[in-house]
């Protein structure tokens, strides 16, 4: 019931995130006196929409016609952060107009048409009819495809515009033509659909009507005639340079590579700065860990890794194309650093279940001590669902204790160990290398050996931690490594009953965790975590049964044969979390293990030889998704 709630939650907030992203982006680009057709290439009075769910980025990449600020146009541009100018006129239509500066911008002269092979200024051209200037304009736009020194002017353009990270303004003199075919090259990287790009380019028209007719107004008619196609802009002008696209080379993006040299990078770059996806694909059907991990991909759109030369930036615009976010959904929050802390507060039940065949001290005479030791193994797999990856637990440790009884009541216990654990699980591996001492006393009402009995143990350890997290998307590894403290209690209350030469122990009790990792920041990818303090406590209810068969003799040993069958179940939010951050982002991530009610059983056998004992286990335990086995061999010699 709760999974289904929050996936119809997970639903409803992409769905409002949906809608809201749906409506417009208002533009407030500034009008200026001096310069008519200054203007956001994100769009008019809203942000253009863009293939793949997005939406143009405003304050990105300005264009305009030559910058003859007024003083209050000068203020303005001044405000807008603007850092870099290119200028991609003639040196002749530079001295007749010379730019005034934007403070704190660099200056960049990319000379477009004085770069044509046949070295021809189409700035100094007459003509006889206004059919010669549309034609002109129109061979114009081909030339920008065709010429292979204006294609080189462009690459040098497109590759200066993808190298600064700021607000950046590029013109002509009448920001119309070598400016509006930078403009709509920009907008189709962008991925703005064609009607758009081309009601862009032609809104200079409107930009500049009152400039125009002045100068039209001023010109005989005769000549207003002839020269008005070069004042404003035609949809065939901007026609003809796409239809050369498709001529010389099938398509924007050969002509891109191929034409101008720009690399996929480079490209990937200018997208990013351009466009904001609203959601990632596949984001909407996610939901648990993967949800998060998407939209933390998604909200990374808005920091220094976005439209920038880095792994981030290639790896999401890839993405984009491929239509599928490779699952890297799931490997980017760190999920294996929630596994590994769910996994160390399990491990004082694996404590208790080595020492318990040393725990009563029934074998012991009072007075007498057993030195003992314990080396164990298990597993535990966790399969993956809608809220986490699969996870795996390995851990191999040894444990040396002594037990004695002090009298026909009380008996008591310590040990040392040492846990390696190693946890797998999205695409990440945590070793946790844990020591610990272990202490426990056991007190029968009657005696030890029947009768109604409490065990109490406790336990405290140190644990190494280092993490490795292959994130995949050419994304990098992030390692990490910390320290913490474990810390665990167990009290039970038990009854010890010898039926027909066997020996029933059933019990009852509470067993309390608490982890306390330290933070740290990972190193090694751009997406690497600083991950938080993890302070975790879980609380269980526990019931045992050990059953003791009666002695076979076997030669001159003695084998006791044995079984063991545990059920545990966490109290209260049975769920063990981890929280990241990177870049001012929360991510929060769910360990794969969540069964409130965890089973176990087992098998053994003791094999004694006078005050020489000798054991082996092997068992298995599970719940909801998780599955596993453990075996151990176990030593001990009395005194």
């Amino acid at each position: 019931m709760f999974q289904r709630l929050l996936c119809s939650l997970s639903v409803l907030s992409l769905s409002i995130a949906a809608a809201h992203a749906a409506e417009p982006v208002l533009l407030d680009t500034p009008r200026l006196q001096g310069m008519d057709n200054f203007r956001d290439i994100a769009g008019t009075t809203t942000a253009y929409t863009t293939a793949h769910d997005g939406t143009m980025r405003s304050g990105v990449f300005y264009r305009s016609n030559a910058l003859t600020p007024t003083a209050s146009d000068l203020a303005t541009l001044n405000s807008l952060g603007i850092k870099a100018i290119y200028d991609l006129r003639t040196p002749s239509e530079i001295a007749a107009t010379p730019d005034t500066m934007i403070s704190g911008a660099t200056y960049q002269n990319i000379d477009i048409i004085g770069s044509t092979t046949s070295g021809a200024n189409i700035t100094n051209i007459s003509f006889k009819s206004a059919a010669d200037a549309i034609a002109m304009m129109e061979q114009t736009n081909r030339a920008f495809v065709s010429d292979a020194g204006m294609r080189g002017q462009f690459g040098v353009l497109f590759n200066e515009l993808a190298s600064v990270d700021a607000a950046q303004l590029f013109h002509c003199t009448a920001g119309k033509d070598r400016t509006g075919w930078t403009a709509a090259v920009l907008q189709s990287i962008a991925g703005v659909d064609d009607a758009t790009i081309m009601a862009n380019y032609l809104a200079t028209n409107d930009y500049t009507a009152a400039r125009v007719a002045a100068t039209l107004k001023a010109l005989p008619p005769s000549m207003a005639a002839i020269y008005e196609p070069l004042l404003g802009v035609q949809a065939s002008y901007l026609q003809a340079g796409l239809d050369e696209v498709t001529a010389q080379y099938g398509s924007m993006d050969n002509y891109l590579k191929q034409g101008l040299g720009l690399s996929q990078e480079t490209i990937y770059v200018l997208r990013g700065k351009l466009v904001e996806y609203n959601s990632l694909p596949g984001q909407a059907g996610l939901i648990g860990n993967a949800a998060a991990g998407a939209e933390l991909l998604r909200k990374l759109q808005n920091t220094s890794l976005s439209g920038t030369y880095s792994a981030y930036n290639y790896y999401l615009q890839s993405a984009i194309d491929a239509g599928t976010l490779g699952g890297v959904e799931s490997q980017v929050g760190g999920q294996v650093h929630a596994d590994a802390a769910s996994y160390l507060l399990r491990q004082n039940a694996m404590i208790e279940q080595a020492a318990a065949p040393f725990a009563s001290g029934t074998d012991l005479k009072v007075g007498q001590y057993r030195l003992w030791t314990i080396a164990l193994a298990s597993y535990l797999g966790t399969d993956g669902s809608a809220h986490a990856e699969s996870s795996n637990e390995h851990s191999q440790g040894l444990m040396v204790g002594i037990t004695q009884r002090f009298s026909e009541q009380l008996s008591a216990r310590g040990g040392f160990g040492y846990s390696k654990g190693s946890v797998g699980g999205a695409g990440g591996e945590a070793d946790t290398d844990f020591t610990f001492l272990n202490v426990g006393a056991r007190y029968g009402f009657t005696s030890l050996e029947q009768g109604l009995l409490l065990d109490a143990s406790a336990s405290a350890g140190y644990v190494d931690y280092d993490s490795k997290r292959d994130l995949g998307g050419g994304l990098g590894t992030a390692k990490g490594n910390s320290h913490g403290n474990l810390t665990g209690a167990t009290l039970a209350l038990g009854y010890r009953a010898p039926i027909n030469g066997m020996i029933f122990e059933p019990s009852l009790g509470f067993r309390v965790s608490h982890l306390d990792l330290n933070g740290f920041k990972e190193k090694g990818s751009e997406l690497a975590l600083d991950v938080d303090d993890n302070s975790s406590t879980r609380r269980s209810a526990v019931a045992n049964l050990n059953v003791a068969f009666a002695p076979v003799a076997m030669g001159a040993w003695q084998l006791v044969p044995g079984v063991q069958v545990g059920y545990e179940r966490t109290l209260g939010d049975n769920q063990v979390d981890s929280q990241s951050h990177l870049l001012g982002l929360d991510i929060e991530q769910r360990a794969a293990f969540d069964n409130r009610d965890q089973f176990s059983g087992g098998v053994n056998v003791m094999a004694s030889l006078g005050a020489l004992s000798l054991g082996a286990e092997i068992g298995a335990n599970g719940g909801g998704d998780s599955h596993g086995f453990n075996g151990g061999l176990k030593a001990s010699y009395a005194f």
